[in-house]
């Protein structure tokens, strides 16, 4: 084990933000009362995002889309099931031609972009990251930048999407007790909604986005408070 802590301490975007910041590899297990989540993360970019109860099958969602019918996915798996063979189904339906790989990742990014608002109110629990000596294979991976996560997650809050599981709700008052970033009492009444800190679970990525490298402009505090209100994602 490299690294355990409280959910309540530091956020599960924290901590993907601070992996992704070393280039890890790796597990990030997380566990609260109810249920378990996993991250899988490979020098620092995310290959996949399970929360079980809300995962579905990949041949389920590239039926869903559109990407094969739900005919010629069961006459696939039927034909690799006769002969016996126990491979990666996007890894046996690109052998066959029916489905391209950019359809295949672009709905294992969509999963993940789903999962991960899934742990956007996980806001109790532990979470644990380890390497394991043999990690797991992902023969397609999304890869997705950690920093393209959360900005995506939070334009999918912004824009009214929610957890399908409402989690207890905290008072504002128990949420913010461990919590470091120093909120005004305006900024909790803007960022804490639904039970969600937008605050607090992306400060840094917040900050990335007013002081931007292609921007040499130094923000004083009154700008920058400015500036974080005009934010999409917020």
């Amino acid at each position: 084990m490299i690294l355990w802590g409280n959910i309540s301490h530091f956020s599960v975007f924290m901590i993907l933000q601070l992996l992704a910041s070393y280039g890890k590899s790796g597990m990030l297990e997380l566990q609260d009362d109810e249920e378990k989540a996993v991250i899988y993360m490979h020098d620092g970019l995310i290959d996949a995002v399970s929360v079980p109860r809300s995962d579905h099958l990949l041949g389920a969602r590239l039926v869903k889309g559109g990407h094969i019918s739900s005919g010629d996915l069961r006459k696939l798996l039927l034909s690799a099931a006769l002969r016996d063979e126990r491979e990666f189904l996007g890894i046996t339906l690109m052998k066959s031609g029916l489905v391209e790989k950019a359809a295949i990742i672009s709905v294992l990014k969509e999963q993940a972009y789903e999962n991960t608002v899934e742990l956007s109110n996980w806001v109790q629990g532990v979470f644990k990251f380890v390497a394991p000596y043999q990690m797991a294979e992902f023969p397609v991976s999304p890869r997705i930048n950690v920093q393209h996560l959360l900005l995506e997650t939070s334009r999918r809050l912004d824009e009214g999407q929610r957890p399908s599981k409402a989690k207890p709700d905290l008072p504002g008052e128990e949420l913010c007790v461990s919590c470091s970033a120093g909120c005004t009492t305006g900024q909790k009444q803007k960022y804490l909604v639904d039970g969600i800190c937008l605050w607090r679970n992306m400060p840094v990525l917040i900050r990335e986005a007013i002081f931007s490298p292609f921007d040499e402009k130094i923000a004083d505090e009154e700008d920058e408070e400015q500036e974080v209100g005009n934010l999409p994602f917020l």
